[in-house]
């Protein structure tokens, strides 16, 4: 890369472009950087709303045409993300807001479509439209939990609120750079931990 210029959010990523391209690289720190968005409206979420972000799955054809690694965003994990920081949500008293990154329709894995179903059956479950900017979400949301490495978790920390990746594997280190400082925690126990000790009242 030779740009003149680079913009980045955090030091984490101007650490990763001085790596790449060398310390004689222009690099500005500027915050978080917005995606577009629609002019769709944030509907009123409940009290103590807890904004949760995934990586969806989609059908495995779709890696295979790409051959793309799809070990970590399995149906299996993602769906046991889901699961998991449900169950630590709503044990905390709290309501899960699920906002998708985008409507994919029948791409997204049935597996992951079919718990989608099942949590939308469930009291403590809101889904938003996919076309709504996660920014609107996180403000008004009491915390975030991110599936890793969204870069929701960097945008709810910039906003001042709770924020953590949540692994339910626990295959990821604690200490990955893509982290960007941002605590990963693994096991619904830890999840249920922090959401007691930080959330709940």
């Amino acid at each position: 890369m030779n740009w003149p210029h680079y913009l980045v959010w955090d030091e984490y990523q101007a650490d990763f472009i001085y790596r790449a391209v060398g310390l004689n690289a222009n690099v500005r720190v500027v915050g978080s950087i917005w995606f577009s968005t629609s002019a769709s409206e944030i509907p009123v979420l409940p009290p103590r709303a807890i904004a949760v972000f995934d990586v969806q799955p989609v059908r495995d054809t779709f890696y295979y045409t790409l051959n793309i690694d799809f070990d970590y965003y399995t149906p299996e994990i993602v769906c046991k993300f889901l699961s998991d920081s449900y169950k630590a949500v709503e044990g905390g008293g709290c309501k899960l807001v699920l906002k998708r990154k985008r409507e994919i329709g029948k791409l997204a894995h049935p597996l992951y479509r079919n718990r989608i179903k099942e949590l939308e059956r469930l009291a403590s479950f809101v889904e938003v439209e996919a076309d709504i900017d996660a920014w609107q979400v996180i403000e008004h949301a009491i915390a975030v939990i991110s599936m890793p490495f969204t870069s929701t978790a960097l945008i709810a920390k910039e906003m001042g609120k709770p924020s953590i990746y949540y692994d339910p594997t626990g295959r990821l280190q604690r200490d990955d750079r893509a982290a960007h400082g941002i605590p990963i925690l693994s096991g619904i126990e830890e999840l249920e931990e922090w959401i007691s000790a930080r959330i709940a009242i």
